[in-house]
Parts: structure tokens; C-alpha cells; sequence
């Protein structure tokens, strides 16, 4: 199978969960009408619609016919998944800062980022968003241990 191929059936799939997830919305009920229904709408069309410009730019752009091999990157997949695994057993006990803080950067690492400098920022800025969209401004309970 071809990377194009694959990359084009991803986003034909983004597209139909996204129409789907959309038109799920008709079976809320009461208040969940008004508020969670329209935010996840919203999302549904934020990501069909970026997933249908993407299919759009993968068709008229002329891509090589380059294989898929998964097995060259099988201990980055390994290594990833064992990490996603760890995140998820200490979620809960030690709250999503602490957890997140050491998993960003050991993932970034992972990955192949060696830029320091950039991993910093980053988790950073991730941990930040974080804490003033959804604990100051939406003031969601996340588990555990919070600031």
C-alpha cells in the first residue's frame, strides 16, 4: 500500500466520523441541546472541513508511489505507546501536570526533537493552555493533584 493511499483513506475516514459525530447531535436532550451539542458541531465541522482541505491538496498535489513500511519505525511506535500506557496509569493518582510535564518532553525526545530549547517551550506552553483555558477559564475538575 501506498503512503498517498493511505494517507487519502485516513482522511476520507476523518470525514465520514466527522459528518457522522455532527448529525449524532440530533439525539441530545435538554440543556446538552443548547451547549455540547453546538461545541461539538463546531468540531465536527473544524475537522471535516480541515480534513476535506487536506484530501483536496493530496489529490492535486503528484506524490511518489513510495511503499508504507511501519516495521522502520517499530520502536518509536513501541516506545510511544508504552509511554501513552505510563501517562494513563498515573492520570489519575498524580492529576494531568505532573504526568503531562514528563511526558511531552520524553515523547518530543523520542520522536526525534533534540532542540531543548524548543521541548521546553513547548511543554510549557502546553501545560499553560491547559491550566487557563480549561481550570480558570472553563473550570474543569481534572483528577488529581491540581494547582
Amino acid at each position: 500500500m501506498t503512503k498517498k493511499t493511505v494517507d487519502r483513506a485516513v482522511l476520507v475516514l476523518l470525514i465520514v466520523m466527522a459528518v457522522l459525530l455532527y448529525f449524532s447531535t440530533a439525539y441530545y436532550k435538554g440543556i446538552a441541546i443548547k451547549t455540547s451539542a453546538k461545541y461539538v458541531q463546531f468540531l465536527s465541522v473544524f475537522i471535516g472541513g480541515l480534513s476535506v482541505v487536506q484530501l483536496g491538496h493530496s489529490l492535486l498535489k503528484d506524490r511518489s508511489h513510495d511503499k508504507l513500511v511501519l516495521t522502520g519505525h517499530l520502536p518509536r511506535f513501541l516506545g510511544l505507546l508504552i509511554a501513552l500506557i505510563i501517562f494513563a496509569l498515573v492520570f489519575e493518582p498524580l492529576g494531568f501536570f505532573i504526568p503531562a510535564a514528563v511526558f511531552i518532553p520524553v515523547v518530543s525526545y523520542m520522536l526525534g526533537y533534540r532542540n531543548l530549547v524548543t521541548i521546553g517551550l513547548t511543554t510549557v506552553g502546553v501545560l499553560g493552555f491547559v491550566y487557563l483555558v480549561f481550570i480558570q477559564l472553563l473550570s474543569v475538575n481534572l483528577p488529581g493533584i491540581n494547582f
